[in-house]
């Protein structure tokens, strides 16, 4: 009977068990040299980068990091599945998340008082009149989120013309505002902020937050008492037959919009310090929907991810099959997504969110038909068109106030950015993308890990990516393993099965008869591919070493016009190529833009 009972708790043991991956990616020209490794918890993945001379935790959702490193940089992933119990997992898990908020908060407070000192700077060279710090403050000072929705527009293109649906709803909104809280309401609210705003001392802690939410609110206030529009560039029409609005559609779009029209009511009482940036959005989807109505199209706002490089045709080409596939599954997305709004009882904010970003997705798609070229939609939940904060400055304080300020900031601000270099200084062998990976699994399992892992892996001897991967692969209760192949890999598995060996390998083994590869200009330059040949490497390597050396000795030509990028890069094309004469391959070639796996 204990046998029987022994057996039935193995079998929920195992039934129960659960695994996380270790990932190996292989080396590739850049920052990747040695390679990288990072470790998968469900649909995230969390791995050490080299940032500005620091190592940093990042956290990437999966489907984008193989976008990223599978596909754009075209590099090999190794998978490590290893065996834990469902305990153990979520000690992992829950652990990498502790560490990775610890960072984010330690991160937040540097950047506070960086921006504290650069606020003060800014307005103490309002207030004297002179530009004594404008390189320095105009670049690092915080943003206003939000009040690009309203501010500052600079395109002049009528793509968004809101004007009427602005004095209409917005009207309604000062109207019920005025019935609830009293006829002034609004003009008194907005004396009190900026005189609250003006007065604001700059010795207070966290001094450019409060003045950037005081500054928020205040605008935010000024856009509702004057019934201002959207910017030209902040929303887009959905102009399709197959979505216009029918009347049932209408009156789930008035319900939503009147529970925002509360929601904007609370707002301009709230204590929440971020109160601005959420009246600024309310505000904006409250116009927009009321242009829907108007115009029986669908109007969202747009949130277009300007820091992501967009994507040209001739690159469209090259992922033509998977962008199509993408791009039939957005469209699918957007029209789920106003099924579900429309059949909601009650649409509520994430009912619109999703519809808001599967428009935004759809929208890219028919820009990029007539512009030739794919920008991608934020993946923020909420728009955050943000402009600088010094177009709106304001202070009644005296200069010398700032000026005190000021000195005894710098020290404080020096101070932390000083502890954060210490505290998280690179270092090539002891505190690495893959030392610092083993030491927080090491941390997370408490000195366990023989116990709960199966083995113990030491991070100061196991400092190199593919040593660890095959440590891990020595210590860890791995399962399995497998490769994913990288994106060129996989299209010349493609070729070789429909062409004959001969003519593909000769046609892909160069970059200029490649079919696969158009040259990425942070590539440095190369000739020839030597991550799938072996005894041709060698070769194929002295010629490559030539190439880099080529562009090494024209960016001495080019150093006075281009501040010595084009030397770096052929510096770094021959420390790529030299390996390869040691039948060594670190090169790759990749792809400079985002696409989805």
């Amino acid at each position: 009977m204990k046998a029987v009972f022994l057996l039935l708790l193995l079998h929920i043991g195992s039934a129960h068990a659960k695994s996380f991956q270790f990932l190996y990616l292989e080396a590739s020209e850049g920052n990747a040299s040695g390679g990288h490794v990072a470790v998968q918890l469900s649909n995230v993945i969390y791995h050490y980068q080299y940032e500005n001379a620091l190592i940093r935790l990042f956290k990437r959702d999966t489907q984008a990091f193989l976008a990223d490193y599978q596909l754009r940089q075209n590099r090999s992933l190794h998978v490590a599945d290893v065996a834990v119990s469902d305990a153990t997992y979520m000690l992992i898990s829950d652990f990498f998340k502790q560490r990775f908020f610890e960072q984010t908060q330690q991160l937040k407070q540097l950047q506070a008082v960086q921006h504290d000192q650069f606020l003060v700077q800014a307005l103490l060279e309002k207030k004297v009149g002179t530009p004594i710090f404008s390189a320095t403050a105009q670049a690092e000072l915080p943003q206003l989120p939000g009040a690009g929705l309203f501010y500052t527009n600079t395109d002049s293109n009528e793509k968004c013309n809101t004007r009427q649906a602005s004095i209409t709803v917005l009207g309604k909104v000062k109207q019920q505002l005025e019935n609830q809280y009293g006829k002034n309401f609004l003009s008194q609210k907005i004396i009190a902020s900026s005189h609250s705003l003006r007065g604001l001392k700059p010795t207070m802690t966290s001094f450019s937050e409060h003045y950037n939410d005081l500054l928020n609110g205040l605008l935010a206030l000024q856009v509702l008492q004057n019934s201002q529009a959207l910017t030209k560039n902040s929303c887009f029409e959905v102009n399709s037959p197959s979505m216009r609005l029918s009347d049932a559609d209408i009156t789930q779009a008035r319900s939503f919009q009147q529970r925002l029209i509360e929601s904007a009511q609370s707002l301009t009482i709230s204590n929440r310090p971020d109160w601005g940036y959420a009246l600024f959005v309310t505000l904006a989807r409250i116009i927009v929907l009321e242009q829907s109505i108007q115009t029986r199209q669908w109007t969202f706002l747009e949130d277009t991810d300007e820091t992501v490089a967009a994507i040209n045709s001739e690159q469209l080409m090259l992922y033509a099959a998977q962008q199509q596939k993408q791009r039939t599954m957005d469209l699918r997305y957007l029209h789920e997504a106003i099924a579900d709004f429309k059949k909601s009882a009650t649409p509520d904010e994430q009912d619109y969110t999703r519809l808001e970003m599967a428009a935004n997705r759809h929208q890219q798609w028919l820009l990029s038909d007539k512009s030739g070229e794919l920008r991608y939609a934020s993946d923020q939940p909420l728009p955050h068109k943000s402009v600088p904060i010094s177009h709106f400055l304001m202070t009644d304080l005296p200069a010398e106030q700032f000026a005190i300020a000021l000195r005894q900031q710098k020290p404080i601000t020096e101070h932390a950015i000083n502890n954060d270099k210490q505290r998280n200084a690179y270092q090539l062998l002891t505190k690495n993308c893959v030392t610092m990976l083993l030491e927080l699994i090491n941390a997370a399992v408490s000195g366990k890990s023989e116990a709960l892992l199966g083995g113990y892996i030491d991070p100061k001897t196991n400092f190199i990516p593919f040593q660890a991967f095959d440590a891990v692969l020595e210590n860890y209760k791995v399962i399995s393993n497998r490769v994913l192949p990288a994106y060129r890999q996989q299209k010349l598995t493609t070729l070789y099965a429909r062409e004959v060996d001969s003519w593909v390998y000769a046609r892909e083994s160069n970059i200029f008869s490649s079919s696969l590869y158009n040259h990425n200009p942070d590539d440095a330059w190369f000739v020839f591919f030597t991550d799938d040949t072996l005894w041709f490497r060698p070769l194929f390597g002295a010629v490559n070493t030539l190439a880099a050396t080529s562009q090494s000795l024209l960016g001495l030509l080019r150093l006075p016009f281009d501040d010595g990028k084009e030397v770096k890069i052929g510096v770094r094309g021959v420390l790529t190529s030299l390996p390869e004469l040691a039948f060594f391959n670190i090169r790759k070639g990749s792809y400079p833009y985002r696409i989805e796996p």
